[in-house]
């Protein structure tokens, strides 16, 4: 990132990037439904204008109408795309406001201006190119950013097994970071109960043998389904995640040495697009998951507000509904005023 941009407007960057992705996500569902992307694009492009006023300093009372944007930078910058950016803005009106559902082409239309768009612009005025743009610096668990970081250094050389991999740990990762280990209490909101591990499997010997793979399924039961519970109690997608875990490979943790994982035939041949598509689906189910992050810290200050003193508190026994106070009897003087 080029020095002369502010946290700001590379949050704003990386956000106006996250929403492009989101368009690109929803164009390659069915139709209706792919409809949505033409909200995206709009919003990808809208708030990207919006930033551009921002960092060359543009003076507005307020945000202009979306095609004004063209007009009120020229002094400072010639914007491209005004034409095609207008269809963007007319089907969009026509989805929200008359319920016109736009066609696979106009979608498609729409994204490659946009593609071409962000990747003109860019570099003139940030003077970075978009595709550097990082969408992990919106992210709030600093374990899975790193780790998205370190996959990332493995795909810039197209390692993308290896990049893969980093990316199944930064699931992990978050996943645990909201397991409540650090919050202090017995009751974890997106636990589920402790994680279970290999050393969990139940193993009986002699006459309770054949018990065995009865609690072995029942364990794999469990398991499945606290990360099941786990996932979609944050809000993240889970046949998204589904489809996470089928293509991308399991690390597994050891005593000694670092993670390992069996790299499978399909694991060999995963391809940019695979990995892109994982990484937006982690970065995504970070963000989603956020909006736990208050509830944790709520937990943590509790805990401290209730450890200062260190005194035994109060036990109280529920008394029922109060009845309402009696109405004081007027006194003779009163009566006579």
């Amino acid at each position: 990132m080029a020095a002369s941009l502010t946290p700001d407007v590379v949050q704003r960057l990386a956000y106006v990037r996250y929403l492009y992705r989101e368009g690109i996500e929803q164009s390659r569902q069915p139709a209706p439904l792919r409809s949505r992307a033409i909200t995206s694009f709009h919003d990808a492009v809208e708030n990207y204008l919006g930033t551009i006023v921002q960092h060359l300093k543009i003076d507005v009372a307020k945000a202009p109408d979306f095609i004004a944007y063209w007009a009120l930078i020229r002094p400072k910058f010639e914007l491209p795309k005004k034409d095609p950016m207008k269809r963007l803005n007319d089907a969009r009106v026509a989805l929200k406001h008359n319920g016109t559902f736009p066609s696979e082409h106009q979608i498609e239309q729409a994204r490659h201006t946009l593609d071409d768009f962000f990747t003109t612009v860019t570099p003139k005025i940030f003077g970075v190119d978009f595709d550097s743009i990082d969408m992990v610096d919106l992210l709030t668990q600093p374990d899975v950013a790193r780790l998205l970081r370190e996959a990332q250094t493995h795909a810039d050389v197209g390692d993308y097994s290896m990049a893969a991999a980093g990316l199944s740990m930064a699931l992990d990762a978050l996943l645990t970071h909201y397991s409540g280990r650090n919050t202090g209490t017995r009751w974890r909101p997106f636990a589920f109960g402790r994680t279970l591990s290999w050393s969990d499997s139940p193993k009986l010997d002699g006459r309770e043998a054949p018990r065995n793979g009865r609690l072995a399924r029942l364990s794999e039961i469990a398991e499945a389904t606290q990360e099941a519970m786990r996932a979609t109690s944050l809000g993240i997608d889970y046949p998204s995640l589904a489809r996470f875990r089928i293509i991308m490979p399991s690390v597994q943790g050891y005593y000694s040495g670092p993670p390992r994982y069996v790299e499978a035939k399909t694991h060999a041949l995963l391809t940019a697009d695979d990995y892109d598509w994982a990484r937006h689906f982690v970065i995504e189910s970070a963000l989603r998951a956020s909006r736990a992050d208050g509830i944790e810290d709520l937990q943590r200050a509790q805990r401290e507000v209730n450890a200062d003193g260190g005194e035994a508190f109060p036990e109280r026994s529920w008394t029922g509904p109060l009845e309402p106070a009696e109405p004081e009897e007027a006194s003779v003087l009163e009566t006579e005023l």
